[in-house]
């Protein structure tokens, strides 16, 4: 059986997505039980969509995007999951401020640079500099997730600024991304 690798990135992301969605209601964490049921009752043969999602949610979880406590029948979005919702969004909300980093990630850490700026790009972050990026995107303040996950707090240096005399650069950078 061949797996379509685009059908299954937009399934993980609507999973995810769903559960984000709960939580962000208020709830530190939702019953497990509660969504196998919701599964259940989506429309089509419903043993065929509870196993095909019950067995998506198990890959979920065994990548690491969420964390599934049988004991306690509880779900929680863990920081990589935020992190895939994070270089997933669509949303490009601004509001005149730049986020910018920086950073001197020493070379024995060259493959944990190298993730950093995949995924920063993917969440919007354009090259400025050798190591300065920046980002017009409210959604780009959420960095922090991604620097944590890669354990760089001590390298990276985070900043918001308001004003700047690059700013044209910036703009022009950024010129088919701002609507």
């Amino acid at each position: 059986m061949k797996i379509d690798i685009e059908k299954l990135k937009h399934t993980t992301i609507a999973i995810l997505k769903g559960i984000a969605d709960v939580l962000d209601e208020g709830y530190e964490l939702f019953s497990f039980e509660a969504y196998k049921r919701s599964v259940y009752y989506q429309q089509g043969d419903p043993r065929r969509h509870t196993k095909w999602y019950y067995n998506n949610l198990k890959s979920i979880e065994r990548r690491g995007y969420i964390q599934i406590d049988r004991k306690n029948n509880s779900i929680v979005l863990t920081n990589k999951g935020k992190i895939k919702l994070l270089e997933n969004s669509d949303e490009k909300v601004i509001d005149g401020k730049w986020r910018m980093l920086s950073w001197d990630i020493p070379e024995n850490l060259s493959l944990k640079r190298q993730q950093l700026c995949r995924s920063i790009r993917k969440i919007g972050y354009k090259q400025v500099q050798k190591s300065l990026w920046a980002c017009p995107f409210v959604k780009a303040d959420q960095v922090d997730l991604i620097i944590s996950e890669l354990k760089l707090q001590k390298y990276v240096a985070y900043l918001r600024v308001d004003k700047t005399d690059i700013e044209a650069h910036l703009l022009n950078l950024f010129k088919k991304s701002i609507v």
